[in-house]
């Protein structure tokens, strides 16, 4: 179900409804961000065109009635999809260590990783330098207005889109580390194993929105990614082959077999991790500088704070990292562990690895002197700027969407203001707007239908008498 003109149904769409588990229960209807959701004939139903892939109603469906379309780690090997690549490499994001408990090894990890079917394993926090890179030439040049808000989250670009389409010249134009990443190691394997022509790349997923991002990139660019896993789908695999590499979580070695990530060294893979957390990005771009910046992770929160740069509150703010979930992407919907404790585990390996989170720079060595923007291996600029998503649009044409408005205004007068979520929509002005859409009737209110009953009941009585 797609909103009057609206052309969701044409976008990819990670997250999906199993309607056989769905019991129409509206909890995903009320606490769905963007109000992307309604329930019609007992069933939920995504609106396309708002739906923004955060994965929300995944975390809070009580029934398990919304998943993720990732890929399944079965098409790996055997018969399977994947199985066409003569090289496969594992991009784990980084906030799949901190699922872990930190006393297993970044390597051990990684050795997990092979064990259950990958030939080579590239962290994506081996990308995020140029990614950082790229943000601080941006800041340098003025080129973008402030705040600079970072484009590292999918999730929040699309929230953008939709509902502050104002703030659009403000997001970096950065590629995703993830796709940086797939880039880079498709390039190394090539480079090491001529004789592997087919390399495949394969992103390990926190949440939902980054499957979307990999699958059908903003913009329709064409992405490195050849497939996803999710976090959730792996965890048990992953615990399992940590059992059979002979570790012990006593040991507690950070170093990277070369043999399972190519070029990989102990701060490439230990000092980009806190990625995963809220604040390591914008830590990892300001790199000692006095820059103003602003971490803030959780949607709400993001959103409000979305608002007080479109009143101009955020003047003096020149980086601005949004993180959809809490505490960053250690709190996405496909993560297992908690997210305090995820994150708990990332900063232990920090300090374990470089002193307290934050005090150091996040490389021991100089950074040699920035050209400019696209300095590094590859170019993080996109090549096109993010489009807008008018999916609150009433109608194109102004005066038809004005009267639209009113119209809607007047119906919500009518309506009791309880938001209740009965009639199937999160709140009264949600179903005003149903209304004027032509996807829902006043009926559809509880108290209305109640009223009008009573008032059948009245005339028919007046009429017997």
């Amino acid at each position: 179900m797609g909103d009057s003109g609206d052309d969701g149904a044409k976008r990819f769409h990670s997250v999906i409804l199993d309607e056989e588990a769905c019991k129409g229960c509206t909890v995903c209807v009320t606490t769905c961000p963007v109000e992307a959701i309604r329930v019609r004939d007992g069933k939920a139903r995504i609106l396309a065109g708002r739906c923004i892939d955060c994965g929300e109603c995944i975390r809070r469906c009580p029934n398990r009635a919304k998943r993720a379309r990732a890929d399944s780690l079965a098409e790996l090997s055997g018969s399977g999809e994947f199985s066409r690549y003569d090289w496969k490499i594992a991009l784990p994001a980084p906030s799949l260590y901190g699922q872990f408990h930190e006393a297993f090894s970044v390597d051990a990890i990684h050795e997990a990783l092979i064990a259950i079917g990958f030939d080579a394993v590239f962290p994506v926090s081996r990308a995020t330098p140029f990614i950082a890179r790229a943000a601080r030439g941006l800041l340098d040049t003025n080129s973008v207005p402030r705040p600079l808000i970072s484009s590292s989250c999918p999730t929040i670009v699309k929230v953008i889109q939709i509902r502050f389409p104002t703030l659009l010249d403000h997001i970096a134009p950065i590629i995703a580390p993830m796709e940086l990443a797939g880039r880079l190691a498709r390039e190394e394997a090539l480079a090491s194993h001529p004789d592997k022509k087919r390399v495949g790349c394969f992103f390990i997923s926190p949440c939902s929105g980054k499957i979307t991002e990999a699958k059908a990139p903003i913009g329709d660019e064409t992405s490195s990614i050849d497939g996803v896993f999710s976090m959730t789908d792996i965890h048990l695999p992953l615990l399992v082959a940590l059992g059979k590499t002979g570790k012990t979580p006593s040991e507690k070695t950070e170093t990277v077999s070369d043999a399972k990530n190519p070029g990989g060294t102990r701060s490439d893979l230990a000092t980009e991790i806190a990625w995963g957390r809220a604040g390591g990005e914008a830590e990892a771009t300001v790199e000692g500088r006095k820059i103003a910046w602003l971490a803030v992770d959780g949607m709400d929160q993001c959103a409000k704070i979305l608002e007080a740069v479109e009143d101009g509150k955020l003047d003096g703010v020149e980086l601005l990292e949004l993180m959809a979930c809490t505490g960053g992407c250690v709190g996405g919907p496909l993560s297992v562990e908690n997210p305090s404790l995820a994150r708990h585990s990332l900063n232990l390996r920090e300090t374990s690895l470089n002193g307290s989170p934050g005090e150091k720079p996040f490389h021991e060595k100089p950074a040699p002197p920035e050209k400019n923007e696209r300095t590094g291996p590859f170019d993080c600029l996109r090549a096109n700027a993010f489009p807008a998503r008018p999916a609150l649009l009433l109608d194109e044409d102004y005066q038809k969407a004005i009267s639209m408005m009113e119209e809607m205004e007047a119906i919500s007068e009518e309506l009791p203001g309880l938001d209740c979520g009965c009639c199937g929509a999160p709140n009264c002005h949600a179903l005003a707007e149903d209304i004027v859409r032509g996807n829902a009737s006043r009926s559809d209110c509880v108290i209305i239908l109640k009223e009008q009953y009573r008032s059948l009941l009245e005339k028919r009585g007046t009429k017997e008498a």
